[in-house]
């Protein structure tokens, strides 16, 4: 009798964690995924060609620009890297120049919000770190009244504006 008990004890145990992992947040894992597919020479180190392949990718009709809409639907759809907000907040600070488009000139930008320390390697740590960063950014409050709560303003979220971590 206590030999079905323990048995029916390691279920319960087991069917929780299971519930546990699924409902657990894992976006960190999908960071790291990321991380570790565009780290194509396996150095644990993103050099500026791999930065702006990440961002590059997010050109669907490869004409050498990734607008919002693009950058947004892949984010959300096809990557499923994180919510709406997160991604419209990296794409601002992605967009250097405030066009509107993420092209070759914005990557300098881009691979400098990465490399927090300057050294020429965006190893996995600032990886994480400046992604995990976009989550804690600032909510525009003007947005939330307007009852538009997924794109921040352009002119405070570029990576020129409000840049981490030097």
């Amino acid at each position: 009798m206590l030999h079905e008990h323990s048995k029916d004890k390691m279920k319960l145990v087991l069917i929780c964690s299971f519930f546990g992992l699924l409902y657990a947040d894992s976006e960190p894992q999908r960071e790291y995924i990321l991380f570790e597919k565009v780290d194509h020479d396996l150095s644990g180190c993103l050099d500026r060609s791999e930065v702006d392949n990440i961002f590059l990718a997010f050109d669907t009709d490869h004409n050498q620009e990734v607008t919002r809409t693009e950058f947004e639907n892949d984010w959300l759809t096809l990557y499923q890297l994180g919510n709406a907000r997160e991604a419209n907040l990296l794409f601002n600070k992605a967009d250097a120049n405030g066009d509107g488009h993420l092209t070759h000139t914005d990557m300098p930008l881009i691979y400098s919000y990465f490399d927090m320390n300057s050294d020429g390697c965006v190893d996995m740590n600032e990886f994480l770190t400046q992604w995990g960063d976009l989550k804690l950014a600032p909510i525009d409050v003007s947005v939330i009244d307007a009852g538009d709560t997924t794109v921040a303003p352009a002119g405070t979220t570029h990576a020129n504006n409000g840049h981490h971590g030097r």
